[in-house]
């Protein structure tokens, strides 16, 4: 069954209900035309936008720890299954005979070096199969295969443990892999058919919810789509919430042209479910430029997952506006810190901005490295240094100068104190950052022609002229450092130091 895509009425979020598998704890893929059923309790871990393979995946929930010299080793034990068309394989090198015995052999070095272990010839679904086990010692890791070769897919299972747990998972994965049967396929056509006559937005959108296993479900609101495996009250009104902000967002940088791009936040039901579908490490969500969406997880108490939202959000709009833009990270990561902070009513109304919750809140932390440095001790770094501050520089003491940041931009926005030099700042610098983004991007193009021409007389006029299509060849550093100085261009020491001052003066007025 196919999960439609429905857009919420005005300023509405509308919940739609998942077509449930027929089969409790079985996994069916009606477009590969396949159906398993993975490890007991193990959970689905959704595939990332555009992801190919594996088709389908899942993890055990409970973290496994090594013992012995592995004893600071731990995973959660993942089940994945990947498929490869017969029309991939019979172009093989060598034709199709040689891309099975290549890709059984590739198993072996997996993850490095392995040993095999374990190998016999087994029957699937009245098929022929072989299944092994390869032990990566340097790794830690024992990994299970199973090759399921059939007309049109060729069907790699795989199961991955620690070494020293690998002995109680291995019947639990050959059993897995065992349980694999082929059922009708859809009609592709018809389905085709159907993403044929969308737009390349809401196809993509469709794409992503088809996309979607067991136990996740999806809601589209004015201006974003959710997917979740998260408690769906809760999601809902985190699509109150983020509308809600989002009118600050256009109200702070308004467009210059309607924005109807729909951005997608996935909502993750806990650390372990983040984690898995590949989320860094202590990272409380993040925004990916590259899959166009928005990761969180439901995280306890609550007031700090709609704290990651509201700061991520800002970089996920930011990206829509901009496009690929990278400010300084007092500018970025200090304003996400701001919108973080954001006092929200019960009926969605924002009442203003103050210090994040819990582990997000920079206040104190700010105003004990200013005691610091009017103490006489190492404290806050120098506002002038902090705003040419590359992002490695930035995150070299992290904790205060995120906090730094934070206050920055709270003082620049909020404070009724600033000197109109000092009111421009953060109106002047995004300006110049557009600016130096265009020359920088300018010069790399023509740069680029002339190499071309100088190779072949002719030969740049099939290459684009227009800066925009170069931004991504645009030196990141080289436009900050120009952004930067043209904005503080007409500054003296003496100016430096009195906004210094000021600024001490504002974080411990907070």
């Amino acid at each position: 069954m196919t999960r439609k895509l429905t857009v919420a009425a005005l300023g509405a979020a509308v919940l739609l209900a998942l077509a449930p598998s027929a089969d409790a704890g079985v996994h069916k893929d009606t477009r590969l035309g396949f159906q398993i059923k993975p490890p007991k309790d193990f959970e689905s871990i959704a595939l990332q936008p555009g992801q190919t393979n594996p088709v389908a995946q899942w993890q055990d929930p409970r973290k496994e720890y090594g013992s012995g010299n592995e004893s600071s080793m731990y995973l959660n034990a993942r089940f994945e299954i990947m498929a490869y068309s017969r029309a991939f394989a019979d172009a093989f090198e060598g034709g199709y005979e040689s891309f099975l015995d290549d890709k059984w052999e590739d198993c072996d070095s997996w993850l490095g070096y392995g040993e095999v272990e374990k190998e016999k010839k087994i029957r699937v679904d009245g098929s022929d199969a072989r299944e092994k086990a390869v032990s990566f010692e340097e790794a830690g890791i024992t990994m299970y295969f199973a090759m399921i070769p059939q007309d049109d897919y060729v069907f790699l299972v795989t199961g991955k443990s620690l070494l020293n747990r690998y002995k109680g998972r291995a019947s639990d994965f050959s059993k897995a892999a065992k349980s694999f049967e082929r059922i009708e396929k859809e009609d592709a056509g018809e389905r085709s058919a159907e993403l044929a006559q969308m737009d390349d937005q809401e196809r993509r959108l469709q794409t992503v919810i088809d996309q979607l296993p067991e136990g996740w479900d999806h809601m589209r609101t004015d201006r974003y789509l959710f997917v979740y495996n998260a408690d769906k009250d809760f999601v809902k009104d985190l699509g109150k919430q983020i509308e809600a902000i989002r009118d600050v967002y256009e109200k702070l940088y308004p467009p210059d042209r309607p924005i109807t791009d729909v951005s997608i936040v996935r909502v993750c039901k806990d650390r372990t479910t983040y984690m898995g579908y590949g989320g860094p490490a202590g990272a409380g969500g993040h925004w990916s430029p590259w899959l166009k969406e928005l990761v969180i997880f439901d995280m306890p108490p609550r007031d700090n997952t709609v704290a990651v939202l509201n700061h991520e959000a800002f970089h996920q709009y930011i990206y829509y506006y901009y496009g690929e833009l990278s400010p300084h990270s007092w500018y970025n990561e200090g304003t996400g810190d701001y919108f973080a902070g954001a006092k929200m009513t019960k009926t969605y109304r924002i009442q203003g901005f103050g210090n994040g919750p819990g582990g997000f809140g920079r206040q104190e932390t700010v105003k004990e490295a200013v005691r610091e440095t009017r103490s006489g001790r190492e404290g806050i770094t120098p506002l002038k240094e902090l705003m040419n501050y590359s992002q490695g520089e930035y995150y070299n003491n992290a904790g205060v100068h995120y906090a730094q940041g934070w206050a920055l931009i709270h003082m620049l926005r909020e404070s009724k104190r600033l000197k109109p030099a000092w009111a421009r700042i953060l109106d002047d610098y995004l300006v110049n950052l557009l600016a130096a983004r265009t020359e920088v991007a300018t010069e790399v193009m023509n740069k680029e022609r002339e190499k071309a021409e100088k190779k072949k007389k002719g030969s740049s006029d099939e290459m684009s002229k227009d800066p925009k299509d170069w931004y991504g060849q645009a030196d990141t550093d080289d436009i900050q450092k120009r952004a930067y100085e043209k904005t503080f261009a007409s500054w003296s020491d003496a100016d430096w130091d009195e906004f210094n001052e000021a600024y001490m003066d504002y974080v411990e007025s907070l």
